[in-house]
């Protein structure tokens, strides 16, 4: 994002099929406001995470949180360099607060893209925020772009929880393809995760879809 540019970022994402719970099935829902402070600098607002979630037990709408995020460009990504980034976020909501970092890096050649995350997340929850636990996940992704305005990919995520922070939870790891596309002013991306590990807790299939807006 250049210096001065605003977008609304819409994240929709339905995750299903959990082994222990037939019924299971979520929507989530996150509204993005993000702006170029410089052309190195970007900050976005979240100011709405709600989500929508049936279980054999019930069927409920809940909000969230709201959220604040910055993104720093260390290195811009090309074909001599590597692409290194800084994220930070932070959310709050009801008896809800999460910290989030992330080291991005990227790859370019010509038309392929490499892109690998690793992030670290904190969280509080409950009465005085007492519950808490720690989660460590890792990304990555292959893009080719065909032309301008088309991407195809395929992703990989693997992710560990530690409740706590005295215990290791189960590894989570998802594979899926990837498309976006894009014109001068708006695009729009989906990419379904399907969970290959066993973890009867944890969904088989997610699939995100975001839409963004230039002004």
């Amino acid at each position: 994002m250049m210096e001065g540019e605003i977008e609304y970022e819409q994240w929709v994402t339905f995750k299903t099929d959990k082994k222990n719970d037939s019924d299971y099935n979520e929507w989530r829902f996150r509204h993005e406001l993000e702006w170029g402070v410089t052309d190195r600098l970007q900050l976005a607002f979240y100011f709405a995470d709600w989500k929508i979630k049936q279980t054999s037990d019930q069927e409920k709408i809940t909000f969230r949180d709201v959220a604040l995020e910055a993104v720093y460009q260390v290195q811009i990504p090309s074909i001599d360099q590597v692409g290194i980034a800084m994220y930070g976020e932070i959310k709050y909501g009801p008896e809800f607060l999460e910290l989030e970092g992330k080291w991005i890096l990227e790859w370019e050649f010509e038309q392929v893209s490499v892109l690998y995350n690793v992030t670290v997340e904190a969280e509080w929850e409950g009465d005085d925020l007492g519950e808490t636990k720690g989660k460590l996940e890792n990304s990555f992704s292959l893009t080719y772009q065909p032309e301008p305005s088309m991407t195809w990919g395929v992703q990989a995520v693997w992710e560990k929880e530690f409740p706590e922070w005295n215990s290791i939870g189960n590894d989570i790891v998802s594979i899926g393809p990837s498309f976006s596309w894009q014109n001068s002013n708006w695009w729009f991306s989906i990419s379904p995760l399907f969970q290959i590990t066993d973890v009867d807790s944890e969904p088989d299939l997610q699939v995100r879809l975001l839409f963004g807006i230039d002004f």
